[in-house]
């Protein structure tokens, strides 16, 4: 919710920003790319995750977020800007990246479909219910306020974490048999093995494309409505469905995924996400936004848990964190370039048509790709 709120939120800081300092919309944009260092260090925290749980961290990460966001007040130059984002960016896969993936594989091996997308709905919450909160204190205050509640929110939640999340093994008192039944897997692969796969690059591929949508489109939908004559408050309102539909999305998806597999409900979500982007550009200028933005955020949505979902299907969970730590490398792609590619369309065009263009192509990409995954694929020989 934390971390989800701050980015559905991102696009209403964009004009203020540009009002207070004179940056050009490139230059802030570019901020998210920072979000790109963050998975540079995911094998690291994943590592960490696998040997020791997820509680320290979650809560660590957390915190440091939370004041990151309490600093911005107190900036007053680009350097400001860039170097707390780059902050975020290292928090951000320690909180909410790859935890919980981990902590549902553990806890609910047979129905973790449906719990993950459940789990993950928290940052579609955050759509719903912090940014239109943030949207109102930017309009009603300034964007030191809007920034300030996420802070806050931020370090209640760390505080929230350390007392509540716990590790099966912290907690249970089973027969060495009876805990090694909570994985309930295919296989469970080490990161060695799984280099030696060529499922695991497919997976990479497709997870590279699909993560195109948190850096090129869904920062920029706000600002991109507003720009195509919805006002603020109708853009906050239609902010707030593209998360509730996404809620919808992770729950459906979810349970789809425990009965069909991770694949394919993964290739669905892509397909769809394809078609909707390409129509979000039309969205308020020729089309309702109330018939576009749903179905975008219902395929937006699912994909928070699809990825994670496809990884623990194919992989398994002893090791998951590490596996997806280095799949999380490649995301750094997507995360970088993504926010540029938004920023230079805006800047060159005047509209965000041409970045979602893109990102839909990309989204039909990795649909394509997955097709080649082998969720059952037969360990590499030694």
């Amino acid at each position: 919710m934390a971390i989800g709120g701050s980015q559905y939120s991102f696009g209403h800081f964009v004009e203020p920003i540009k009002d207070s300092f004179g940056w050009s919309t490139t230059q802030i944009t570019f901020s998210l790319s920072m979000l790109a260092l963050g998975n540079f260090i995911s094998p690291f925290v994943g590592m960490m995750i696998d040997r020791y749980g997820s509680r320290n961290i979650m809560s660590f990460s957390l915190a440091v977020f939370g004041f990151s966001y309490l600093a911005r007040v107190f900036m007053s130059g680009i350097w400001h800007w860039y170097f707390l984002s780059i902050v975020q960016a290292l928090t951000v896969v320690g909180s909410a990246a790859l935890p919980p993936g981990k902590l549902i594989g553990m806890w609910f091996p047979q129905n973790r479909g449906k719990v993950l997308g459940v789990t993950v709905m928290g940052n579609n919450f955050g759509g719903m219910a912090i940014q239109p909160l943030v949207a109102f204190l930017v309009s009603l205050y300034s964007w030191k306020m809007g920034y300030a509640v996420i802070g806050i929110l931020g370090i209640l939640v760390s505080i929230y974490s350390f007392f509540i999340v716990r590790n099966p093994a912290e907690t249970l008192t089973a027969s060495s048999s009876d805990q090694e039944s909570l994985e309930i897997t295919p296989a469970s692969y080490t990161l060695g093995d799984v280099l030696k796969m060529r499922s695991f690059y497919a997976i990479v591929l497709g997870v590279v494309c699909g993560s195109f949508t948190y850096s090129a489109l869904l920062p920029q939908v706000s600002h991109h409505l507003i720009e195509n004559g919805v006002t603020q408050a109708t853009a906050a309102v239609a902010l707030s469905l593209f998360a509730t539909c996404g809620m919808a999305g992770k729950f459906l998806f979810g349970m789809f995924s425990d009965r069909y597999g991770a694949k394919l409900a993964t290739i669905i979500d892509l397909a769809g996400q394809a078609v909707f982007a390409a129509l979000l550009v039309y969205a308020g200028n020729g089309i309702p936004i109330w018939l576009i933005v749903p179905f975008m955020g219902f395929f937006f949505g699912a994909y928070g848990a699809l990825y994670n979902l496809l990884v623990l299907d194919s992989f398994g969970v002893k090791h998951f964190g590490t596996i997806m730590g280095f799949v999380s490398i490649a995301i750094a792609v997507p995360a970088f370039v993504g926010p540029i590619i938004a920023g230079q369309s805006f800047d060159q065009t005047g509209s965000y048509a041409t970045a979602f263009f893109i990102t839909a192509a990309i989204f039909a990409m990795g649909a394509s790709v997955l097709v080649l995954v082998r969720t059952n694929e037969a360990l590499p020989s030694r």
